[in-house]
């Protein structure tokens, strides 16, 4: 059988980069993703470019799941309902839980020879004191949180019960080039209009685009592995304030903005989110957007380091820099 990859929620920021990576490295490489969007389409088009196969589409959809799995040997599960702000609980239930069992069907009928899952930090929490390891407790503070709990915990079970040799990555907060999420942040900085709320001393752990990838090459090749769960997390931490004027520096910028109190945003966030859900509209703002600005933890990744051989090699600063000079070179802002 062909090595061929599968990559879901391929044509997102992640998995546009691992598709490419895989496709780039002489594999084979299948695709299943959204294109119903400027960005998504266009991480389609390039990696269309590249010889990557398309399935445009949703893992909700199990007809799809089962012909998107024919022929692939491994499988890097990225797809997601993530920043919805007017999402129902329902529609993450779909995507994040039951569009994991789909796949999950379909890999063991297929019998793939890895099932690599991506799952979040956010399942410990955003505001952690203390150092956060694979055995710190578990605290999802919202729907997408927890029925990505439930999905890691969902494909663990395969392993345990079917034999699929499933890894379970945890990343934290991903930058680099093609993110949609910091985009704003970085263009707003280099016009010096970024709006600061609160003191921003709350803890990142940031980690580049290039380590997660590598994380994920690990995760196929590593058969102590197989059944456990890794936070991927990059090679130092900072603060919020310290992320932004680093961004600043990289744009050439005198000044970042502006500082805003932030519990009144909070209130505001939260009092907007639940008017829209009653009149079903799309929020403008809501809860999980604000988690930006108050989030604090730090990880500790020497499990990923010892059973994966895995290191992050990307420092902040320099990160940063790549970042920021990629999103000029694709005239994305002009600053």
């Amino acid at each position: 059988m062909t090595k061929r990859l599968l990559v879901t929620g391929g044509t997102g920021f992640i998995g546009s980069h691992l598709a490419e990576s895989a496709r780039k490295g002489g594999r084979e490489v299948r695709v299943l993703g959204m294109t119903d969007v400027d960005a998504d389409r266009k991480n389609a088009e390039y990696l269309e470019s590249l010889g990557v196969e398309i399935y445009a589409g949703s893992v909700t959809d199990p007809d799809l799941c089962t012909a998107a799995m024919q022929d692939v040997s491994d499988v890097y599960h990225l797809a997601v309902a993530m920043r919805e702000g007017g999402m129902s609980d329902e529609g993450f239930t779909n995507t994040n839980l039951k569009g994991t069992q789909y796949l999950l069907d379909a890999a063991v009928n297929n019998s793939v020879d890895r099932f690599i899952y991506c799952s979040t930090i956010g399942i410990f929490g955003h505001r952690v004191p203390g150092i956060t390891n694979e055995r710190s407790e578990f605290n999802p503070g919202n729907i997408y949180e927890r029925t990505k709990l439930e999905a890691e915990k969902l494909s663990l079970s395969y392993y345990e019960k079917q034999k699929l040799p499933v890894v379970v990555l945890r990343p934290a907060d991903v930058y680099g080039p093609r993110d949609q999420r910091l985009l704003k942040l970085f263009e707003a900085v280099s016009k010096g209009r970024f709006p600061l709320f609160g003191k921003g001393q709350g803890r990142r752990h940031m980690v580049y685009i290039d380590d997660v990838v590598s994380s994920f090459e690990r995760a196929l090749e590593s058969k102590e592995a197989i059944g456990k769960a890794f936070i991927i997390a990059g090679p130092e931490i900072c603060t919020l304030r310290q992320l932004i004027e680093l961004v600043r520096e990289a744009a050439g910028s005198s000044s970042f903005g502006y500082r805003l109190p932030l519990r009144p945003m909070l209130i505001l966030a939260g009092l907007v989110e639940d008017v829209c859900s009653v009149i079903g509209v799309s929020p403008p703002i809501y809860r999980r957007r604000m988690d930006f600005f108050h989030s604090d933890s730090e990880f500790d990744i020497s499990y990923a380091e010892k059973v994966l051989g895995w290191t992050p090699k990307v420092a902040l600063d320099d990160g940063v820099k790549r970042t920021m000079a990629s999103y000029r070179d694709d005239g994305l802002f002009d600053a």
